[in-house]
């Protein structure tokens, strides 16, 4: 029961990764100092390798506590629990950066008050790519840097790599389909996902639940099993149903990170993922 509740969480953390809705870089305001405010990890990223200084807001996500560069920022929101607002009016953000779906009532609640707010939600690396330019252009800066620190994402996409099914939780058995940042990669490398066009049905939207059945009817040549940031790695190879569709025919098992393939986290953890996406 543990570790379910964990992975549910973790995947609930995914539905809150910020992606573009569409292009902003006609409508921001073009104040002289940015100060910007994100609500996620992802954008803390992009508009700290932009222009450091405007970033003055970050989530209490670990991968932003891991880097030193982030300990002066103030952390507007810890864990599951909502970003305080207080710490937001305090800041006078120029810019607040949030998720479409997610993010939206404190976001709606920042444009009452009269700040700029950037609902986002993509799905792609060209999705993000919008995103970076549009921050840049915010800014004032040059994109194509940042463009750039996810090269290994434009490495190989060509070659056909077989079958595949990527395991984002096993309790419930989660699978992306080609409307995820899961799915999408997998798209962009050539994998034949094998739940790519089956229609989402659950609460976390471009996902589906896979009974082992299908993994054991379609016998995928690639599994790919999702390892989750404080959750043993033995846990999950214990897992009968896990067990069950890996046991019944010769098959390559392979892990991956959440940050990266699940969830984007920062555009490090995006390079590593397509890198190794590539490697296969």
């Amino acid at each position: 029961m543990v570790l379910k509740n964990k992975l549910i969480i973790f995947l609930i953390a995914f539905c809150s990764i910020i992606f573009p809705v569409e292009s902003i870089a006609n409508n921001f305001s073009k104040e002289k100092d940015k100060r910007i405010i994100s609500l996620n990890s992802l954008g803390s990223d992009i508009v700290s390798q932009l222009d450091h200084d405007s970033l003055v807001g970050i989530p209490g996500s670990n991968l932003l506590k891991k880097e030193d560069k982030f300990a002066e920022k103030v952390i507007i929101s810890e864990g599951r629990m909502p970003p305080s607002l207080e710490k937001i009016i305090n800041l006078k953000p120029t810019l607040v950066i949030g998720s479409a779906g997610f993010h939206d009532k404190i976001l709606d609640k920042l444009n009452e008050l009269n700040i700029e707010t950037f609902k986002t939600n993509t799905k792609s690396i060209k999705q993000l790519e919008i995103l970076i330019s549009d921050l840049a252009n915010y800014l004032n800066k040059d994109p194509s840097k940042l463009q750039g620190s996810i090269k290994s994402c434009y490495l190989n996409t060509s070659k056909s790599r077989g079958t595949a099914v990527i395991l984002a939780s096993t309790k419930p058995l989660l699978s992306p389909n080609s409307n995820s940042w899961a799915g999408k990669l997998l798209d962009r490398f050539n994998f034949d996902n094998i739940s790519k066009n089956l229609e989402s049905k659950t609460e976390f939207k471009g996902y589906v639940n896979l009974s082992p059945e299908i993994i054991l009817k379609t016998k995928p040549s690639k599994i790919i099993v999702i390892t989750f940031p404080g959750i043993n790695q033995n846990s999950l190879l214990s897992d009968p149903v896990l067990n069950q569709v890996i046991s019944k025919y010769d098959t390559e098992l392979i892990y991956f990170n959440y940050y990266g393939l699940i969830n984007p986290g920062s555009l490090k953890t995006i390079n590593n993922a397509c890198k190794k996406l590539s490697n296969i």
